[in-house]
């Protein structure tokens, strides 16, 4: 019986997945893409430290921003504290795309609205019990 409720979980989601990878299909880019215009929204930040929240090697989000600045969601500039260091920003179109991102991310599924408020009180009682914490950021 468990491995049923964790099928009928992990369906939901592989469809959010599917839906935050279709965006950023439609915008050119690929998962990597999206995490960074995530961690972007909140405003500039340094490539190194973009490097360092991402946990990944500097001339990876090189060509990360590389596709970002293509595609026209982001910049680089130099940085506001010291301008030897290279800074990326989100564009208005950048901001829209994580917006939309971040809003498949994290909107509730479909499916979860056809539940009564007697059933949605239920699922978060019994969620709770096993996670009584949201995962962190």
């Amino acid at each position: 019986m468990l491995a049923q409720v964790w099928a009928r979980l992990s369906g939901l989601f592989v469809d959010k997945r599917n839906r935050v990878f279709q965006i950023l299909h439609d915008h050119g880019l690929t998962p990597p893409h999206g995490f960074a215009l995530t961690m972007l929204a909140g405003g500039p930040m340094r490539m190194r430290d973009l490097a360092d929240d991402m946990r990944c090697d500097a001339s990876y989000i090189t060509a990360i921003v590389d596709r970002l600045e293509e595609a026209g969601l982001a910049v680089r500039r130099p940085g506001q504290a010291d301008r030897r260091v290279k800074e990326v920003a989100l564009t208005a179109a950048g901001e829209q795309a994580a917006a939309g991102v971040t809003k498949a991310m994290t909107a509730p599924p479909a499916v979860l609205h056809q539940l009564s408020p007697a059933d949605r009180r239920a699922m978060l009682e019994i969620l709770t019990r096993i996670l009584p914490e949201p995962p962190a950021d």
